[in-house]
Parts: structure tokens; sequence; C-alpha cells
């Protein structure tokens, strides 16, 4: 007697009487066990009122495929509601990931060996129409984009949502479809306008595929590599399809290693400020500072952590990250006014979400504010942040200039360069992006640029400072021939942290240039009391 099953209990006659079908195969796919409604349903022509379930059960070390069947129009509404609320996506009304799982592995179990893939579909953007329109919007873009994808996929595809915007195609019969048009063609209408209460909106999406099995052989595998080569697409521009490259595994390792490392770094302190001064060509005096974080080692050295902006941003600690090095600048103002001057300027970054983020930015104010002179503050935000239009200029500017802190557009000439954009910001200064001045003395349409983008930011009020003066031809070109007085770069001096230095009475020697530029030990600051490394 099986101690688990009550005596002269039928397992076989009550499966046989139960109101779902239930059909169980081996991995040859040949049929082990049916119920009454299992012979129904799998032979029924008329398969629209039915839903089915699919997943792998192992017994006795063997792996079998089990089918439920549910009759829609005949399942009691209790249970119907049981399984849409267990199984499938309330805004969107598409299978979940559960489901999605499940129904997923048994179809590659089933492929014996046949092509599929997996495409990661993304909504671009829409992190910023939650920002401006509000979440019930961006919930109706959602579903609007949900019922458009459900009209554009194949009937033999398996369509679901994951979360965030992010929905998942499984594409079987490949050889019935060019999977690269398949997937322009669901971009394609994701670009057509989208009525949102009554709003008319435009987005698009970005898409990840992987391979089965080059890139997978289960579904968590296949998700993994699906979003890696998402994340190649958004990172060259967004509107694109990508697969997923041969050595992205290799990467999204590297990633993971120094995400896990950016985070112990924080959990134990060893983050760090470094300055990096901001020059006067002419004078050679140190008008101000940009601070830049760096992660101290065992050994005490200073290294730059990769593309930790962004892996902060993804890991959700970004935030965490920016409260640190504010923390960290106002409690070092004594330093900074020793080893520069209690005039020079201090440039803190913010990246283009936390600048549209009135919470975060609330919090950011009121901590430079306790210090007796915020104007001596300068938050550095990219071009991409000022495509916000109404919510950057209207909401945050505002609050901003009430606080007396001053804005720079960092790297400009490098991102979106939107004129109309900058025609609406009243910033007050303009970071030229070192792309335009390296070897300028040699390159005249870079000389064109240089002096069209310096016209346009003095026009605009913006006093511009270029970055990335690495060498002496650059500063003498500079001087010459703009009036651009403001420059940084390891000509000048590479970012140190303050106590790598002390203070001597003695005046510097002039400017000198490291050879090579990113490889040798920073060069003195001129300008400032003279600083020294610790011995």
């Amino acid at each position: 007697m099986n101690p688990g099953r009550p005596a002269g209990v039928d397992l076989k006659a009550i499966l046989e009487q139960a109101p779902f079908g239930l059909t169980i195969a081996d991995s040859d796919g040949q049929c082990v066990y049916t119920n009454q409604r299992g012979n129904l349903c799998s032979s029924a022509l008329d398969t629209q009122s039915l839903r089915e379930l699919r997943f792998i059960s192992e017994s006795a070390g063997r792996a079998f495929t089990c089918s439920f069947w549910l009759d829609m129009e005949t399942t009691p509404p209790a249970d119907e509601e049981i399984f849409r609320l267990a199984f499938f996506d309330e805004l969107t009304g598409l299978p979940n990931k559960t489901l999605l799982a499940r129904t997923i592995s048994a179809e590659l179990q089933a492929l014996s060996g046949a092509e599929a893939a997996l495409m990661l579909i993304d909504l671009d953007g829409l992190g910023r129409t939650n920002d401006y329109y509000g979440a019930s919007f961006a919930d109706g873009l959602i579903a609007a984009f949900a019922e458009r994808l459900t009209a554009s996929v194949r009937r033999s595809d398996i369509l679901g949502y994951l979360a965030n915007g992010m929905f998942c195609v499984f594409v079987t019969n490949l050889a019935d479809v060019d999977l690269t048009e398949y997937a322009n063609t669901i971009l394609d209408r994701s670009k057509e306008p989208f009525q949102v209460k009554g709003i008319e909106t435009f987005s698009s999406a970005s898409i990840g595929i992987s391979m089965f099995a080059k890139d997978g052989r289960n579904f968590e595998e296949l998700l993994v590599s699906a979003d890696q080569a998402l994340r190649g697409a958004k990172s060259e521009s967004k509107g694109r399809v990508s697969y997923k490259p041969d050595k992205a595994a290799r990467n999204v390792h590297g990633d993971m290693s120094v995400e896990q490392r950016l985070r112990t770094a924080l959990r134990d302190n060893k983050l760090c400020c470094a300055y990096q001064p901001k020059v006067d060509i002419h004078t050679n005096g140190v008008v101000g500072v940009e601070t830049l974080l760096r992660w101290r080692d065992d050994d005490g050295h200073l290294r730059v952590l990769g593309d930790f902006v962004n892996l902060a941003t993804d890991a959700g600690i970004i935030d965490a990250v920016a409260e640190h090095v504010v923390v960290e600048v106002m409690s070092s103002l004594p330093q900074i006014d020793a080893v520069f001057s209690p005039g020079t300027s201090i440039s803190l970054n913010i990246t283009a979400h936390q600048s549209t983020n009135p919470e975060f930015m609330r919090s950011l104010l009121r901590q430079l504010t306790s210090y007796h002179r915020p104007q001596r503050f300068i938050l550095e935000i990219t071009e991409e942040a000022f495509l916000n239009g109404d919510l950057l200029s209207k909401n945050i500017l505002p609050m901003v200039r009430e606080a007396g802190v001053k804005i720079s557009i960092d790297d400009f000439g490098v991102g979106y360069s939107s004129l109309s954009a900058l025609a609406a910001v009243t910033a007050d200064e303009l970071k030229i992006d070192r792309s335009f001045v390296q070897n300028v003395h040699q390159r005249p349409r870079s000389q064109s640029v240089l002096k069209a983008i310096e016209s346009l930011g003095r026009a605009l009020g913006m006093a511009p400072v270029i970055e990335g003066v690495e060498t002496r031809e650059e500063v003498d070109y500079l001087k010459q021939h703009t009036a651009i007085r403001i420059a940084q770069g390891y000509h000048f001096s590479k970012p140190f942290a303050l106590e790598e230095f002390v203070l001597e009475d003695e005046a510097l020697p002039p400017a000198r240039q490291p050879e090579p530029a990113r490889t040798h030990a920073p060069a003195r600051v001129p300008g400032s009391r003279s600083p020294r490394q610790h011995p």
C-alpha cells in the first residue's frame, strides 16, 4: 500500500473524472497516460476555447511532458479566475513569466534538435514616459503595445509579458520566416502612433534575440542571452534588432564581477573622490575642480572601476553612490580649500535619470545649500537630460536656480546636441567634449566645429570649457585661435585624491606636459598651492 495515499482511493478514477484534460508523454513523444478529457481536448478541431499548459516533470530519472487542457467555455468562473491570476498578467492579458517558463520549457523539450529563437522586446524610453505623464499613462502605453504585438506575431509563436515594458516572443518553425525581417516588422509597428488616454504619443522598441541551442539550452539561458543582445542593441542606438554577440557571455560575467566589487566597495567605504583641476589657460590658475569617483584597492591605490555609472544604475545603487560622493565632498571642503583655494568651484556629475528625478534633486540641493556658498557648486548634466524638455526646464532647473547652484551641460557635441532643447535651457557652463580638441591644430574641420560651438555657447550665455586637453600643441591652439579660457585634462593634471598631496609654500614651476599623457604620473597643478605626494 502506498503510505502517501489513503486506503481505498483510486487515483486513476479521480483523474478520469477531473474537469480538465491531462496527457503525459515520455521524452520520445509517446503517450503514457491520458484521461477522458485529455483524449477529447487533444483531438478537438476547434481549439479557440481551449487553453493548454505544459510543463516537464521527472520520475525515476526519466523526463515526461505533462499537458493540462482547460475548456474556458465550460470551466467554472472561480477556476478560471484562479488560473488567470496565477498565470496571466493583469495589465496586458498575456501569459506571465511563470507560464512562459513552463510552456517554453515544454516546447524546447519537444524540439528534438530543431532551431528556435527567443525575442526580448523592450519599450524604449518608458521611464521618461512615466516621469512625464505618470504611471497610469505608462500602463496604458504598455497595454496598447501588447495589443499591437498580439496582432503582429504569428499564431504559432508564444507571446508573453515579463515586466516593466518587457515582452517575450518564442519563435519556432524558423524555416518559414526570416527572423530579422520578422523582428523589424515588429519594430516598425512599434513606431506607429499610439492613442493613450486621448493623447497621441510616439514610441519605439528594441529587440534582443537569442538562438536555441547556440545561445542557451533552456528558457533561463535563452532569456539571459537575449537580454545581453538587447543591451547591445540599446548601447548603439534605440529602435534596433541585435543578436547575442559571441563574447557577450564573457562580458556579462565581467559586468557581474565589477558590479559585485562596486557593491562591496560601497559597503566597505572604499569608494572615494578624486579631483581634476579646471585651469585658466592664460593665467595657469586653477578656477575649479571636477569631482570623479574612484575605487581604492587593498593596496591603497586609486583605480577606475570600469563603466560603473551604468552598472550602478542597473543595480539600483546609483543614488546611494551619489549620496556617498556628496557626503565626502562636503566633509572635505577644508582640504579642498587648502589644496586649491576657497574660491575654487566644485563640479559634481549627475546622471540624466537623477537630474529629472525631483525627489533626488531636492535631497541633493538640501545638502548643497547647507553650505553657506551654494553658488560654488556646479552640477554637470549630460545632453540626454535636456531632451526631457518641460520636466527639466519647468520643474528641475527652477529648483536649482532658487538654491543658487549652477548648471553645466557635459560632453556637449557627442550626444543628442538638440539645438531646440538647448535653446530652452539656461545653463552657466558648456563643457565641450575632448573629441573636438584632440589634435585640433592638425584638423581644420575640428577647428571649424569648435569655433561654432564656442560661438553658440557664448550667444546663449554659457561659459565654454574644453575637456580632455593633453598636449602643449592643443593648449597653444586654444590660446591663439579661440577665446576659450578654461580647460582641463591630463596636460594639467590627472584626477588625484586630496590625501595624496601635502602643502608647501614655494611657488610651482610652469605647467608641464606629461609624456605619454595617460600613463605618466600626475603633473603638478599650476596656480594652486604647491602639492607633492606623500613619501
